[in-house]
């Protein structure tokens, strides 16, 4: 297995694998792909877990707002299309997506019969049962994904949580891992939930381990994928560890107004100074996650410079990287 400090440092190293070491040139529905099978790697700090690679051209605004879009179980294509268009194009039914992974953990499992399993509750229960547990499980994609799923088939297949040594490890399965599109927002994604379960377990952060049965890129990324390999890691900075409880309703609320703001609202704030107006705004993810989300909504109304200056007064300087 390969293992690195942090997922930067795999980021950089997965894409050369790809690069140089690739096993198959293969053409899934007629697109044309270098692809590696079975690759598995592991994060020693899964705080760390921004890619800090200029030529990835990392959207920060975007990490944030599909954070936000798991941890509060949506599955709307409209919520997430706002940052991210191509949701419309991949939705079966036009409204929702089958890889919005949120759902499928933090809301009652739809595929359950009886509709009262929420996945999130019962790793979390049997993790507080019995310590040692190989039992926690969430499952993703199901039988029915490989019938009904036509355009979006999720490509995660399993999560599964290990308290060792008094810390929360986490092992995530994937089908099929695109190093451009899809691998580059899954770590980060996926190691978020696995802090924030640590905190409400009130244990320590383990290690993140990934598989990926199939880690490939797509011919029109391949440019991309050389500039990637060829970068450094030397940026690459952990984040602030999270509040001990996740504030996803001040978020998700915060996000509503910043969506339906002005410019000239939205520009005319002093974003220099910590807001006081919401409890909730003294800790420092709330207030950086409302820079971020504001300078998204500034740049859709293309005010790039204004969107560039609020984004370079988050706290955490790591977000600072991708003002690009």
């Amino acid at each position: 297995m390969h293992a690195y400090d942090n997922f930067t440092q795999a980021y950089i190293d997965l894409c050369r694998m790809i690069r140089d070491d690739y096993d198959f040139e293969a053409a899934p529905r007629g697109m044309k792909i270098k692809e590696k099978l079975g690759v598995q790697f592991r994060i020693r700090d899964p705080r760390n877990r921004l890619p800090y690679v200029p030529a990835r051209n990392f959207s920060v605004s975007y990490f944030v707002a599909e954070a936000l879009w798991y941890m509060s179980g949506s599955n709307s294509t409209e919520w997430i299309a706002r940052y991210a268009p191509f949701w419309k194009d991949i939705s079966d039914d036009g409204e929702t997506a089958n890889s919005a992974y949120g759902a499928r953990i933090f809301k009652p499992h739809p595929r359950i019969a009886d509709g009262a399993v929420v996945q999130w509750e019962y790793v979390k229960s049997e993790l507080q049962r019995d310590p040692d547990s190989r039992r926690a499980v969430i499952h993703i994609r199901t039988p029915d994904d490989s019938i009904y799923a036509t355009k979006d088939v999720p490509c995660t297949l399993a999560l599964q949580f290990f308290i060792r040594n008094d810390a929360l490890h986490l092992h995530v399965s994937m089908r099929s891992s695109d190093i451009i599109l899809g691998i580059a927002y899954d770590v980060p994604a996926f190691t978020l939930m696995q802090e924030v379960l640590a905190n409400e377990l009130g244990i320590g952060l383990g290690e993140y381990v990934h598989t990926s049965n199939s880690l490939h890129c797509y011919e029109r990324d391949f440019d991309v994928l050389g500039a990637i390999a060829s970068s450094d890691s030397d940026d690459a900075l952990s984040m602030e560890p999270l509040p001990r409880a996740f504030p996803t309703t001040a978020l998700m609320a915060i996000e509503r107004d910043i969506s339906r703001s002005s410019a000239d609202s939205i520009s005319a704030t002093d974003w220099t100074r910590t807001p006081e107006t919401d409890a909730s705004a003294s800790d420092a993810l709330v207030n950086d996650w409302r820079r971020i989300l504001a300078s998204a909504r500034l740049r859709k109304l293309r005010h790039r410079e204004d969107a560039l200056e609020v984004l370079r007064t988050t706290q955490f300087k790591g977000y600072q990287f991708f003002d690009r």
